[in-house]
């Protein structure tokens, strides 16, 4: 029994050491034109499918137009570590890809977001430059949740949420009646609380509907399958009092890594 516990303690050590060490990227681009726009997501489709074959690490790499502008852009990258992040751009196709895609004439970010558990722990030298010469990234704490989990369950979808608006409720909600390998709330300075959450598997959790549902303003969900989609909104429609739904279905890079499926 006392070997079991131990095991148990290394593990929950392991997970909150790669807690520390994981962080996500939110990015909004506004591309100059809408055929810059589908270059731009050509052009990263391309990479993805390089970071896809090399870097296990990189849990989450998907990039689609927002719903209301179609110059507008939304990228969420979810990097294992700081050292996955430098090395997945070092190929040399990538590389070439990365420079058509992005330069003075292809458009410039609205928004750069770098998620982490600690923002007070400093990345290195060449990892700041990046993240702040090159992105001009804002910073911002994680307020609840996980970046990365290994699932038990059967990883039976693939589906990305973005929600903004969100009650304090919603997060614990949620992880009641789906099953998340990435779930985290996080506030920017205007005070909105705003979730992003991978889920893999949205059966045999169902729960009783309540009467009081946590309310959230937006969300936008990221699945290439009508039939998740549609399954997926009937359990928010049960459980979340929701002002407006967007979905996309077309989108470039993966949700979730196949190697952790």
């Amino acid at each position: 029994m006392d070997k079991y516990i131990g095991t148990n303690k290394i593990e929950e050590e392991e997970e909150q050491q790669q807690q520390i060490m994981t962080f996500l990227l939110y990015v909004e681009f506004d591309a100059t034109t809408e055929s810059t726009a589908t270059m731009i997501l050509e052009s990263l489709n391309k990479m993805a499918d390089l970071v896809h074959r090399d870097h296990p690490k990189v849990y989450t790499y998907v990039f689609r137009h927002a719903n209301e502008e179609k110059t507008k852009l939304i990228f969420t990258e979810i990097y294992g570590d700081e050292q996955v992040f430098l090395d997945h751009g070092r190929d040399a196709e990538f590389g070439k890809l990365l420079q058509q895609a992005f330069d003075t004439t292809t458009g410039k970010s609205r928004k750069e977001l770098c998620i982490r558990s600690d923002s007070n722990s400093p990345f290195s030298s060449i990892t700041s430059t990046i993240l702040n010469e090159y992105l001009h990234v804002t910073y911002v704490s994680l307020q609840q949740g996980f970046f990365h989990r290994n699932s038990t369950e059967n990883n039976d979808v693939q589906l990305l949420i973005v929600c903004t608006g969100c009650d304090q409720d919603v997060y614990e909600h949620l992880n009641a009646v789906v099953n998340c390998v990435t779930c985290l709330t996080f506030e920017e300075s205007d005070g909105n609380r705003q979730l992003i959450g991978v889920i893999t598997n949205i059966s045999g959790k169902e729960q009783p509907t309540t009467e009081k549902k946590p309310s959230i303003h937006t969300i936008e969900i990221v699945c290439s399958n009508e039939d998740t989609i549609q399954k997926f909104k009937e359990i928010i429609d049960n459980h979340f009092q929701v002002q407006s739904i967007s979905v996309q279905t077309k989108f470039s890079g993966y949700i979730r890594h196949k190697s952790l499926l």
